[in-house]
């Protein structure tokens, strides 16, 4: 888990909600990602101001706070982030590694 998501606190009551851990969402995380790498200009910002209003949506609507919401939101868009360098940084490697293979 990324350091985004250690310390995320949706509710300061005692009864604590956690209705979408972005830890257990790693498919919501990866379709994003690879969805972003296929668009580009107005389509992926789009896109991408669609995904993070459905995530909001969905968590106002399970009681969340402002807070909590703002704070998954926040979370999620790193976290799409960092799954979208490392698919990139994966990329680069297997080019690399194609590019050194050795002659028999």
């Amino acid at each position: 888990m990324s350091a985004a998501l250690m310390d995320v606190r949706f509710s300061e009551t005692e009864d604590r909600v956690v209705p979408f851990p972005l830890s257990g969402q790693a498919s919501t995380i990866r379709r994003c990602a690879r969805e972003l790498e296929n668009v580009h200009g107005d389509e992926a910002l789009q896109y991408w101001k669609t995904e993070c209003r459905a995530l909001a949506e969905r968590l106002t609507n399970l009681g969340c706070s402002e807070e909590a919401v703002r704070n998954q939101v926040m979370s999620f868009q790193t976290e799409v982030q960092v799954e979208m360098m490392r698919r990139y940084s994966d990329r680069l490697a297997a080019e690399a590694q194609d590019g050194y293979t050795l002659n028999s």
